[in-house]
């Protein structure tokens, strides 16, 4: 009876354990720049990509301190939003990476295989921290500083917009066919790796 119990309970606690939404690691020894991956969404994209022409993925970072007997406080997060559509004449897929709120130019690139596709959508390489630190660069310097990085994803082309507002609106927001938001992903900024 005591072993049944146990395996029922794991099973009812296992899925209460949240998986790791999302990679951060450091892409210089300088710890100057973050690499970000987020490798469970490639099967939304996967899945938008059959049924419509187009899927996007905004990765929101923001860096945190940690405030003892009070909340966190946590500057305006960064976005950088990844497209990928699909080109029926070329048989090709563009992707575009826009860093948003920059001085930089969206940054597009056109891959012949959805793997390819995939790959570079749900990846960011060398986002820079000062990015990140433009209203409060000491925060670097905090040893109680984080990271948090969540993503949002939206596939677009299987239903027009306003419709899926209106069915939003009349399931008084149970049902969101706009985007889907995980949760923030906490990584501290002082270990070797992130």
């Amino acid at each position: 009876m005591l072993t049944l119990t146990r395996g029922l309970l794991g099973v009812v606690l296992i899925p209460l354990i949240p998986l790791a939404l999302v990679d951060v690691n450091w892409s210089t020894g300088r710890q100057d720049s973050i690499n970000i991956a987020a490798p469970t969404r490639a099967s939304d994209i996967q899945e938008c990509l059959e049924s419509s022409l187009k899927a996007r993925l905004r990765f929101e970072v923001r860096l945190c301190r940690k405030r003892s007997g009070w909340f966190d406080h946590c500057e305006a997060s960064r976005s950088e939003l990844h497209t990928v559509t699909y080109d029926e004449v070329t048989e090709s897929y563009r992707v575009v990476a826009d860093r948003l709120n920059d001085d930089g130019e969206p940054i597009a690139v056109e891959v012949p295989t959805r793997n390819e596709a995939i790959r570079l959508v749900t990846a960011i390489e060398n986002f820079p921290m000062s990015f990140l630190t433009r209203e409060e660069p000491e925060i670097l310097t905090h040893s109680d500083a984080y990271l948090q990085v969540r993503t949002v994803f939206t596939c677009r082309g299987n239903s027009s917009r306003p419709f899926a507002h209106i069915s939003r609106i009349l399931t008084l927001g149970l049902l969101n066919n706009v985007e889907n938001l995980s949760d923030w992903s906490d990584f501290s900024l002082h270990r070797q790796s992130l």
